[in-house]
């Protein structure tokens, strides 16, 4: 009867299992549902995104679109004014030669109407001569009885008198008057347009006038020549020689002859291309003319070639004294010489008045000036200029960024910062040195001091004419120095190389920015860089990119990053670069300018790389993406989180321009340290980047050597213009480069902040995180098995919905780099079901596969062919909230252990019992750490708060609500709680769940040590559990403004914005209590 009735219960107790687990199967089976519903849900929701991100991408297309077009069409309509505005100069002009050829003809009148007065003065004059004769022959008849003799003298007066009167009519001069030789300068006329391909060839249009020199040694075929103010080579066969009027008789003019005496030094039979002279036997009054008091002024510099030519700069006012042809004869600060008429244009009154008084130009064609390219420039927009470094550009017009200039006959737009001025030519240094010597020019390497009066002084960078070599070592030579009169000195020539030039013309070297010492060594890894040894001397000649440098060691330039030099004492002082109002540095000490000079410079600098993230999402990523050259792993392997590094420095940039802001732009900045302390501890993207940017790197770099059309797609989208000429690789390095530098910046700041500074506490604290950032991302970088096992889980292990932006490679919550610290095989006791584990420094995780899994072949765990997936089994579980245990028995030899979670115990087995051991120890280990971590973190902000604070009065705040904040997770829902600080005072409020419009009616009181210095600060954070807390917003208030706003008014409520967020704002109540009223001194 009892055995029927255990039968009986046990069949009972059977059925009530079986239909408990059937229970449990449609719990099961119903919330199964509902997540398949909510995930088809959240698909729709995402799809319905994605859609009106699509819209939104192509609307902003559509408007790039609309905006380039436009620009095209003003560009156009820039062109044609342009071409309307040339093409009525060039009317003018023709209007000028008109009325020139005009005037030329009305002389020519003239002077054949003198000649005809002349003629007819010589015949009246042979009539009276021959009336003469007749009355002398009938006084001959008369008086035959005279002697012969005086009938011979009579006869040879008459006779001498009509050869006068017939060289007079001829116009021949006596036969005793010294000629000179005409000068070997020939005018030749350009048939058809010719282009330069070199700087030694010279460029003209058809039509052009030509000066050339036919005595100039030349190759067959070719002739030499000058236009405009420039000279060079050009092919015979182009042009035309034009034939010379004769000139038209002219008696001399006796006033000639001592200026011709005083300006033509020229020895007997000297001739030269560009040496005018003139014959007084052959000069007319269209060829030479003296003038009076007219003046000419430079259009552009003219440099002599000879003894009797006259130097001048461009702008130069020059008194003309003589006029002949195609030069002119004039007087320049107490010299006199020749000079080409084209060089200069005549000042009328009015002009001469302008210039004296305003300084203007005299021509238009003073504003066109020559600029050599600094970087190639490519661009397909129509009526953009394109050229190659070092071409030659004549830049017409300069307005904004944009100027316009022309290449030849290529006329177009092109970026200012392309460009530099064209060094004034050097050849003029070479004294008497022939048209065809080119002078030698060398710069100086390494510096050198005189010991004598009859040495040179050498500074690196500058350059020197070499006058004369000597075979000991020794060179004479005269120094180049700007705003410096040139010194002539011997100096060693081992301290100087010589520059090579194709034209005569020798380029001068950039000017040196400044001095570096190199901190290690440095291995080129391109070949623009430049490799260097601990200790070595730089010369910076541009330090724009705040990261890479060009220098220049021996001669040898390249960039080279900045990360590897520091300052020399001279250029290390940013004391005067923060504030360009004088009356406020003033009032600073010195150590205080400095300091200020420091907070500067590391807001341009962050400004400048953020600017540069940008620029590589804009110039590489984009044209790659669209491209198709790349899989979207292999985009995702080398810029991988690039958008989160955007995101993270401008939250960065925004909360030290609001900093900024707040004391006011030429104010200083009381506090820094609290911004970098608590912005430094949110930049986990730079752990992930830098540990994966190796890989990235040999991607790229493999890319390029098998497909050489993908490396020259990456430089031509590198010709971006705001490249400046760096490759993608240089762009990649920067974050690493960056992240290097924060503890650089901090210390220089800290060094200028005094002990006693309520900064200084919060600097040291900054100092620490940036530290210890840079030795997070070293060792991410050095365990590169560990980040590439995390980055493997991330692609194999589908999470929960609420977990999809769990980042597995990324900083933990406050333990810094996740780390794996063990893996392996668990099953349930129970069901005996197969479960994946992966223990990390903060949290456990268990997953199942959803492909079978084998432990050889090519789904080895971890190994990158593995196609194995995972699926999430349960929650992670925190490590601060676990208890392992061992069995109760712990004589049984089963391997089982137990996980306490809160309300949940996890029994588990492995496959032997040293499995077992190895789990229990290690997830042991990492709870304590855990838990002590935050044991710590919770005392400090205790001992902070509990060290006894004197001041001049206290501040109670009452944080009620804040509005309409800004959620980062895809539900719209926030966890956010509120910290608020004061210097090293720190209060934070409890977290409330799932909202955006949290009510805290939060407490707390600040001592007060300084009005004009304490600053409250409001930050909101977003509680996360696998990553440092999200940012929300802050807002600041100074307690000078807190005490003005609540001088006669009491205790207040206000309502501040938050910043650095596109939405949000906080409600607080305000009382400032002040002890007694020494706060305002």
């Amino acid at each position: 009867m009892e055995e029927e009735q255990r039968r009986r219960e046990d069949e009972k107790r059977r059925k009530e299992e079986e239909r408990r687990q059937e229970e449990e199967k449609r719990k099961e089976e119903q919330k199964r549902l509902e997540e398949e519903k909510r995930r088809r849900e959240e698909e729709k929701r995402m799809e319905e995104e994605r859609r009106r991100e699509k819209e939104e991408e192509e609307r902003r297309r559509a408007r790039a679109q609309e905006a380039a077009k436009r620009d095209a069409d003003e560009r156009k309509k820039q062109e044609e004014e342009e071409k309307k505005r040339v093409e009525e100069e060039r009317r003018k002009r023709d209007e000028e030669r008109r009325a020139q050829e005009q005037e030329r003809k009305r002389q020519e009148e003239e002077r054949k109407r003198r000649q005809q007065e002349e003629e007819a003065a010589a015949a009246r004059k042979r009539e009276e001569a021959a009336r003469q004769q007749k009355q002398q022959q009938q006084q001959q008849q008369q008086q035959q009885q005279q002697p012969n003799n005086a009938k011979l003298d009579i006869h040879n007066k008459l006779t001498a008198l009509l050869r006068g009167l017939e060289e007079r009519k001829a116009g021949r001069q006596p036969q005793a008057t010294e000629h000179r030789k005409s000068a070997a300068l020939t005018t030749f006329k350009s048939m058809y347009p010719f282009t330069a391909r070199t700087d030694e060839e010279l460029s003209f249009e058809e039509g052009d006038l030509i000066e050339v020199d036919e005595s100039v040694e030349r190759d067959p075929g070719w002739l030499y020549g000058s236009r405009q103010g420039k000279m060079g080579w050009f092919p015979e066969s182009y042009v035309e020689k034009q034939s010379k009027p004769d000139a038209a008789p002219v008696p001399p003019k006796a006033s000639l002859k001592p200026q011709l005496s005083n300006s033509i030094s020229s020895k007997p039979g000297e001739t030269s291309a560009f040496t005018p002279t003139l014959t007084p036997s052959s000069a007319s009054s269209e060829t030479s003319q003296v003038v009076g008091n007219m003046q000419a002024q430079a259009l552009c510099s003219w440099t002599a070639k000879t003894d009797n030519h006259l130097n001048f700069s461009k702008d130069d006012v020059i008194t003309v004294l003589e006029q002949q042809d195609s030069w002119w004869l004039g007087k320049l600060n107490g010299m006199q010489g020749w000079f080409p008429k084209s060089y200069v244009s005549v000042l009328t009154a009015a002009d001469t008045h302008a210039d004296v008084s305003d300084g203007a130009d005299g021509s238009d064609g003073s504003q066109q000036q020559e600029y050599v390219a600094l970087y190639t420039y490519e661009s397909p927009e129509p009526g953009d200029l394109t050229f190659n470094e070092g071409d030659a550009i004549l830049v017409t017009e300069r307005e904004g960024e944009w100027w316009k200039g022309c290449i030849g006959e290529r006329y177009g737009l092109f970026p200012f910062n392309y460009v530099k001025p064209k060094e004034a030519d050097t050849s003029s240094l070479s004294g008497k040195s022939g048209m065809n010597k080119k002078p030698e020019i060398a710069q100086v390497t390494k510096a050198y001091s005189a010991s004598g009066a009859e040495q040179l002084t050498l500074a690196p960078g500058q350059l020197i004419l070499i006058l004369s070599r000597n075979r000991t070592g020794w060179w004479l030579g005269e120094l180049q120095a700007r705003g410096k009169r040139r010194q002539k000195g011997w100096f060693p020539a081992s301290h100087v190389k010589m520059l090579g030039s194709n034209s005569g013309k020798s380029t001068p070297a950039p000017a040196v920015v400044c001095q570096v010492i190199a901190m290690y060594d440095y291995t080129a890894a391109n070949k623009d860089e430049l490799s260097f040894s601990a200790s070595q001397l730089i010369n910076v000649l541009d330090k724009n990119d705040p990261d890479w440098w060009k220098g220049e060691i021996n001669g040898v330039t390249g960039l080279f990053p900045t990360n590897y030099v520091k300052m020399t004492t001279a250029e290390s002082d940013p004391s005067q670069q923060w504030c360009a109002d004088l009356t406020s540095l003033d009032t600073l000490t010195p150590q205080e300018r400095k300091r200020q000079g420091y907070i500067h410079e590391l807001i341009e600098t962050e400004q400048k790389y953020v600017e540069d993230l940008q620029l590589v999402l804009e110039v590489f990523h984009k044209p790659m993406s669209e491209s198709g050259r790349l899989t979207e792993q292999e985009m995702g392997m080398i810029f991988v989180n690039w958008r989160e590094l955007i995101t993270c420095n401008n939250k960065f940039l925004k909360a030290l321009r609001v900093r900024k802001k707040t004391g006011g732009d030429n104010m200083p900045v009381q506090m820094i340290g609290d911004i970098l302390a608590a912005e430094l501890a949110h930049m986990q993207a730079y752990i992930r980047f830098c540990s994966c940017q190796l890989n990235g790197a040999a991607l790229l770099q493999i890319k390029c050597d098998q497909e050489p059309d993908f490396k020259d797609f990456l430089k031509k989208i590198a010709t971006d213009y705001r490249c400046k000429g760096m490759p993608l690789s240089s762009f990649l390095l920067k974050p690493m480069q960056r992240i290097t530098r924060y503890p650089l910046h901090i210390k220089n700041i800290l060094e200028s902040t005094p002990d006693s500074h309520t900064d200084h506490m919060h600097l040291r604290e900054s100092l620490e995180k940036a530290e210890e950032l840079c030795s997070q991302v070293n060792e991410g970088v050095r365990e590169k098995e560990n980040s590439d096992r995390l980055e493997w889980i991330q692609n194999h292990v589908q999470c929960e919905v609420q977990l999809e932006n769990l980042v597995f490679n990324s900083l933990t919550n406050c333990l810094g780099p996740r780390k794996l610290l063990h893996s392996g095989k668990l099953y349930k006791t129970k069901s005996s079901k197969e479960l994946y584990a992966f223990l990390f420094t903060d949290f456990l995780l268990l997953t199942h596969t959803t492909k079978q899994f084998s432990s050889s072949g090519a789904d080895k765990l971890f190994s990158p062919k593995s196609n194995t997936q995972f699926k999430m089994y349960k929650t992670p579980v925190f490590l601060n909230e676990v208890l392992v245990k061992m069995p109760s028995d712990p004589s049984s030899d089963e391997p089982v252990f137990h996980i306490s979670h809160i309300d949940r115990v996890y029994t588990l087995k492995t496959e032997n019992i040293n499995e077992r051991t190895a789990w229990v120890q290690k997830i042991k280990a990492a709870s304590e750490k855990f838990i002590e971590t935050e044991k710590k973190r919770r005392e400090r902000t205790y001992q902070a708060r509990s060290v006894k604070a004197t001041g001049i009065g206290r501040l109670l705040v009452t944080i009620l609500e804040a509005t309409e904040l800004k959620s980062s997770k895809p539900n719209g829902k926030s966890n956010p709680y509120c910290e608020v600080t004061m210097g090293a005072q720190c209060y934070t409020s409890r977290t409330l769940n799932e909202t955006v419009n949290p009510k805290w009616n939060f407490n707390c009181q600040f001592h007060i040590k300084d009005v004009y210095q304490d600053v409250l600060c409001i930050t909101i954070f977003e509680r996360e559990q696998f990553s440092p807390d999200d940012f929300l917003g802050r807002t600041e208030v100074p307690v000078a403004t807190i005490k003005k706003e609540l001088e006669s008014k009491g205790p207040t409520t206000r309502r501040l914005l938050l910043h650095e967020v596109p939405t949000g704002e906080v409600w607080v109540r305000l009382d400032l209590q002040l002890f007694d009223h020494k706060a305002h001194k």
